[in-house]
């Protein structure tokens, strides 16, 4: 199974004893149960995209790791149907929305030449945000945090786009910061959470889309939130 180096929760983290758990952790321990295979995580990508070029280059079955699914990334890799479905969030600087001229909703005044929208490099929010908000500036992070989260707390771009539960989060570990931010989440806007294999691994493909279909749980990201809310704190 390939997945992020990094813990993200609650997708895949550890706890204060060094337990691995998570939802996509879970996800990967049931699928090699009932598989009958033992299952060993692939965790040396540095980027979302390096974990595709692993699953390509037959590195690892599968990927479960919080993967947006993209045209993109669909050149190299098969996906299964998604077995969450995200909506895409913004974690925005007051004071910076404020010198914008207010537009009819909040996607087309942060789509202005005067503002500056942070993202993770080696995501999927890098295309996302050049589709969406052309006009602005689009600047990339090595990580979203402290990256692109301390350059809108400090007021150096307008706001981070991510999906909603980073936005959540963000909100839920540091309340404190609700002086100085804001966040909205895009309600028309999704990022279908999907898992990914080499481009001949057909039966495979199959047997994972009905797995999906029949066990997984149709979580959304308010649901996920809540179900490892005390992980999160």
């Amino acid at each position: 199974m390939a997945m992020y180096y990094k813990d993200i929760p609650p997708f895949f983290m550890h706890d204060d004893q060094g337990n691995f758990y998570g939802l996509d952790v879970e996800l990967a321990r049931d699928i090699g149960k009932k598989l009958g295979v033992s299952v060993k995580f692939n965790r040396s990508a540095r980027t979302f995209d390096q974990i595709v070029e692993i699953v390509a280059s037959h590195e690892a079955d599968v990927a479960i790791s919080l993967l947006s699914r993209t045209l993109k990334r669909a050149e190299k890799v098969r996906y299964t149907s998604p077995y969450i479905i995200l909506r895409q969030g913004l974690l925005i600087n007051r004071l910076n929305l404020a010198r914008l001229p207010e537009q009819k909703n909040i996607v087309q005044t942060l789509n202005q030449p005067e503002a500056v929208i942070g993202v993770k490099d080696g995501t999927s929010y890098v295309g996302f945000a050049q589709k969406l908000f052309p006009k602005a500036t689009i600047r990339k992070y090595p990580e979203w945090n402290p990256g692109a989260v301390q350059a809108v707390i400090s007021g150096r771009i307008t706001a981070g786009y991510h999906d909603e539960t980073e936005i959540k989060k963000y909100i839920i570990t540091r309340p404190e910061t609700a002086i100085q931010v804001t966040t909205a989440v895009i309600q028309d806007v999704t990022d279908p959470i999907a898992m990914a294999l080499p481009w001949d691994s057909h039966a495979l493909l199959d047997w994972l889309n009905i797995y999906i279909e029949q066990f997984t749980q149709k979580l959304n990201g308010d649901q996920l939130i809540e179900k490892y809310m005390k992980d999160l704190q």
